[in-house]
């Protein structure tokens, strides 16, 4: 009992916590007065853009490791740092070419051989490409589906941001094991705490 009082009070003190930072390009909440289908529009474009600045904020921070931190084997759902991130960078682009209706056959991802400073930089290319093409649809497409399928584009966008969100949290467990200081705050409500300062 006392514990879920501290839980609960832990929440709503981060929940007034008042940031340091401010985020210019984010999409505010709809209005009231908004017709319908434009809050899904606006939650998936919002969801979108926030998931390309918590890949920055990782990008960042990784960007202070080591060749040998990035390589080194770490038991998770993927063999080291690098593996995650790369398999961060895939699972976006097959699932951005997945909600264009076009071939993923070449996955720049796949066998990818480069360097630290190459993959933080093709990562980051993937995840805004992903912000600027859901940003760029309508509410009919968001909600269309195709026709082999029983979900919509949305859902596709949705699962695929919840899937980087979650390989995220297992970067921040590896990369305290690789000796990685200070993991970055990518909360979802933070960034739109910060998005509305």
């Amino acid at each position: 009992m006392i514990s879920n009082i501290l839980i609960s009070v832990q929440v709503f003190a981060a929940l007034l916590m008042v940031p340091n930072e401010k985020i210019n390009d984010v999409d505010h909440p709809p209005a009231r007065n908004e017709r319908p289908g434009e809050n899904l529009m606006t939650m998936m474009q919002r969801y979108a853009a926030y998931n390309h600045w918590a890949n920055q904020q990782f990008a960042n921070w990784l960007d202070s490791a080591s060749e040998e931190d990035m390589n080194r084997e770490i038991e998770s759902s993927f063999s080291s740092l690098k593996e995650t991130v790369i398999h961060i960078w895939s699972a976006e682009y097959l699932w951005l070419q997945a909600v264009k209706d076009e071939s993923s056959d070449n996955s720049p991802a796949k066998n990818f051989e480069g360097s630290k400073d190459e993959l933080l930089s093709d990562w980051l290319k993937a995840s805004e490409s992903f912000s600027k093409h859901v940003k760029s649809m309508t509410s009919d497409e968001l909600q269309s589906k195709r026709d082999e399928e029983q979900y919509s584009i949305a859902d596709m966008i949705h699962h695929c941001m919840n899937h980087s969100t979650y390989h995220r949290g297992q970067l921040i467990t590896m990369g305290r094991q690789a000796g990685l200081k200070d993991p970055p705050r990518t909360d979802f409500i933070y960034y739109v705490s910060l998005a509305r300062e």
